[in-house]
Order: structure tokens, then sequence, then C-alpha cells
């Protein structure tokens, strides 16, 4: 307190809360108009990260050429593995070299068949359930013909060159190398054909040379007695797509791209890939039964 003479003593102003009330205000405002400026141009704007959208675009699938017409030549086939015996594609171009022999061949007896004939033993199992199958509906199987060596479709061959000519031998029979016989997997039936063309699918065997589409899209006359085992999933896909076995092969198991090889020797070139099938030859002088 001050004295104030005769008014005796006053109480002073404290100003201290004020000054610092007022500093702070000032300090905010100048905050306020001034700092975010200032921090603008001392710093440059954080512009956010944009976040990635990852769109995936299918890589674009192997488009088969179209099926090659069906020339004569003498072109190794891309699948010759053992392994490979639901893949391999056979016709009167594309063929197997002749030392392939299946190591795995037993007699079709352990199927419940008569004869001395073999097929390898991963087609045993379905063979022996579609002979019994069969005989539940009152047909019985036979077997004509079964494995069919290099050098043995060659004796067949020349023989049915030799008495019908070429152009009925190369219709009704595979040259060396292009026979489904030398896989080991394909069966010249003896009866039960409608039996066989309605179940047959069901069991893994697909018939090879089909009235509707043969010889046009299989290189062959139409016989209904040949079939090649695939295995029941593979059969099904193929009886399901309505193809040939020739066609489907071609479309999920194609050559490939830029497969080229070179022809073997004394042979003529393969025909080139994106032609249409050729038209149907005539039938006249042909064979029966085919030994393709």
């Amino acid at each position: 307190m001050a004295w104030q003479g005769h008014r005796g003593y006053k109480h002073q102003r404290d100003t201290r809360l004020p000054t610092v009330v007022l500093v702070f205000s000032c300090g905010v405002l100048a905050w306020v108009l001034v700092g975010p400026r200032s921090l603008a141009t001392r710093a440059p704007a954080i512009t956010p990260t944009p976040v990635a959208v990852v769109t995936s675009t299918p890589r674009s699938s192997l488009t088969p050429e179209p099926l090659p017409a069906c020339g004569i030549g003498d072109i190794p086939t891309w699948h010759q593995k053992y392994s490979d015996w639901q893949l391999t594609l056979l016709d009167t171009t594309y063929g197997l070299d002749s030392t392939y022999a299946p190591p795995d061949l037993v007699p079709v007896t352990e199927a419940g068949f008569t004869g001395d004939g073999e097929v390898r033993a991963l087609v045993i199992g379905d063979l022996g359930q579609m002979r019994e199958a069969a005989a539940a509906n009152g047909v019985h199987l036979t077997i004509n013909a079964d494995y069919r060596s290099y050098a043995d479709q060659a004796a067949t061959y020349q023989q049915l060159k030799a008495s019908k000519g070429t152009t009925a031998a190369d219709l009704a029979a595979a040259q060396p190398g292009h026979s489904e016989h030398q896989l080991g997997t394909a069966i010249d039936f003896g009866s039960g054909y409608d039996w066989l063309l309605a179940n047959a699918w069901s069991y893994g065997f697909i018939l090879s040379f089909p009235q509707d589409s043969s010889p046009a899209f299989t290189c062959y006359k139409a016989v209904p007695w040949q079939y090649r085992y695939f295995g029941r999933d593979t059969a099904a896909a193929i009886h399901n797509s309505g193809m040939t076995t020739r066609r489907w092969l071609w479309q999920n198991a194609p050559p490939p791209r830029g497969y080229a090889p070179s022809p073997r020797a004394g042979t003529s070139p393969s025909p080139r890939a994106g032609t249409s099938p050729s038209p149907a030859p005539s039938r006249s002088g042909l064979v029966s039964p085919s030994p393709a």
C-alpha cells in the first residue's frame, strides 16, 4: 500500500496478471496471422500419397493355331515322354520316334480279356471295369488289336499299301510312328460298338475316328472299333467338348509357339497350319477293319 497524505493509505493496483494475459493474447494473434504462412514458406506442402489400385490384367493365354489340314508328313510330335500319354497328338503329320516303346506293358488278360495282346498297365483297371459293366448289360466285349510296335505298324502299313495302293492305305492305316497303337493305350474292339459309343467315355476311352468327323478332322476313315484311353477325367472333358481327340489335343495341348522341327529324311513336309481340314477323300477300295 502507498501513503496518500490526508487520504491515508491507498491499495496499489496489481498489473502483473493483465500484462501476462495481454502478452499471451498478442502471441496467439501473431500465430494466427503470421505463423501458418511463415511455415508454408519454410516447408513444402505435403501432398497425400494416393492409394495404388492394383488392377490385374489376365495374361493372354496362348491361342492355338487353327487345326492343320491332313497332309502326309513325318514331324516329331511334341509330347513324346511316356508320362505324356494323355497329351500326345498323332496324325498323318506328327508321329513318334521309332524307339518309342512303353516300358510298362502288361497282358490284356489282366483285365479279363482273352488273347496275347498288351496295353500299358495304367489302362488295365478301367478296361477291366468297362468289360464287367458291359457284361452286366449283356454285352460281351472282345479285343482285336492293342499295342503295336513301330516295326509291327510298318509291316501292317506296307502290307495294306501293297494290296490296296497308297491312297487307300493312307486313309485306312497309320504309317509307322503315327499309330495310336504304339502308345500302348489304343484298343481295337471286336464287338459291342453301340454300347461302347454310349458308355466307353465314362471309363476313360474315346472313339478315335467317329463317323461324323472322319476323315476331315481325324485324317483317317471312320471306324467304330478304335478307342484310345485318356483316363476318366480327360475322357469326360473330350466327350463333353464334342471334339475329336485330334482337335481337342490340338486346342488343349498345342505345340509350343514357333514349333517347327525339321521333317525326318525322306518324308513329305507338314501341311501349313491354319488351313482348313481336307475334304473327305473317296472311300472306294478301302479295307475293313482299319489297322490305324
